[in-house]
């Protein structure tokens, strides 16, 4: 849930990743990510291993699974967000699951669905609209501290960085690369995935620094530096911007890089050898007059999270409600007939 709206990586994931796609189109319900969980475990049972991509609004409740090798297969709820194939009838494949809604229990419910559906409408377009706002808040935050940022400074250091990790190396093939979000707004407020992508890394680079001075853009340049170098990149972007990355994962050097500023603030972890601090508020030192100015700002960041976050939790509140019924008019063994193939 993005200051630009609702972001997804999965057309980027279908076209880099999968072999195989199954869209799960209609009956968006909790049941969905039930089947979802069934599907992850059936593969972890077989020494599979399966990433899990979470539903901002829900905790717990999954939004699609991508079984890693030798499968390569991605199984999305695809009604909301929508997500239409790309390469119908070889790689993509969808499942209707609309034909498993008894139609007259939904007739049932017809008026309660159509005001929940303009209730939540309301709450969502606020939500985004506070989200939007604290985008322009954070680009004020970003003049004040651009102004008084070293940058000859911070190229000398991302320099010192790139021949550290790379020296002269060079990989002898083409590289790939990937995209993830390292975390989104929920009800509960702002959540991320930090420790679980980054567990098994050997070396994690926690960069601490003011807004505005250069981390997103340095992370780019060093992905590029790596690809350009037949090095594969995992580009982890921004919960809030969704220009702005905020992790660089190199998988071949068991190595990443984040912003680990508000909102995902993290330290070394003293039992972990290859955790560090890169340092690039060293090379900014605002003024008092311009720390008063950011202290304001900030102020009014935070009330627009806030603003954001209260509307989150209504929306969901009444978005459960529309699931519940859905979950309530579904024909279960229509519903595990049309999936069962999907246990491959």
């Amino acid at each position: 849930m993005t200051g630009q709206g609702m972001k997804h990586l999965y057309k980027e994931l279908m076209s880099t990743e999968a072999n195989t796609v199954y869209l799960l189109k209609g009956a968006h319900s909790f049941k969905i990510s039930d089947l979802l969980g069934k599907l992850a475990n059936h593969y972890s049972n077989k020494g599979v291993d399966v990433e899990y991509f979470l539903d901002p609004l829900f905790e717990n409740t999954l939004e699609a699974i991508f079984v890693k090798k030798p499968y390569n297969i991605l199984y999305l709820q695809a009604t909301n967000p929508s997500v239409e194939p790309i390469v119908l009838g070889k790689r993509d494949k969808v499942i209707s699951l609309y034909d498993c809604l008894d139609e007259q229990k939904l007739i049932l419910h017809g008026e309660q669905l159509e005001q929940l559906y303009e209730t939540k409408t309301n709450y969502y377009q606020k939500c985004f609209s506070a989200l939007a706002n604290a985008i322009k808040i954070h680009d004020d935050w970003e003049v004040e501290t651009r102004r008084y940022m070293n940058w000859q400074g911070l190229d000398k250091q991302f320099d010192e960085l790139k021949n550290v990790l790379f020296g002269d190396a060079k990989q002898a093939k083409m590289a790939k690369t990937t995209h993830r979000l390292l975390g989104t707004l929920t009800p509960e407020g702002a959540r991320d995935t930090v420790q679980s992508i980054t567990q098994n890394l050997e070396r994690r680079l926690f960069i601490k620094g003011y807004p505005g001075t250069g981390k997103s853009s340095m992370m780019k340049k060093l992905a590029d530096e790596a690809a350009s170098r037949g090095y594969d990149v995992q580009m982890v972007w921004c919960g809030l911007d969704s220009n702005s990355v905020d992790m660089v994962i190199l998988p071949e050097l068991n190595f990443c890089i984040f912003d680990s500023t508000e909102p995902h603030v993290y330290f070394p972890d003293e039992s972990r050898v290859g955790d560090e601090i890169f340092d690039i508020a060293q090379h900014c030192h605002p003024t008092e007059v311009e720390e008063n100015n950011i202290q304001k700002i900030v102020a009014k960041y935070k009330s627009a999270i806030s603003d954001a976050t209260v509307n989150a939790n209504l929306y969901t509140q009444e978005e459960r409600k529309v699931r519940e019924i859905i979950d309530q008019a579904i024909n279960l063994e229509e519903f595990d007939k049309r999936t069962e193939g999907l246990f491959i």
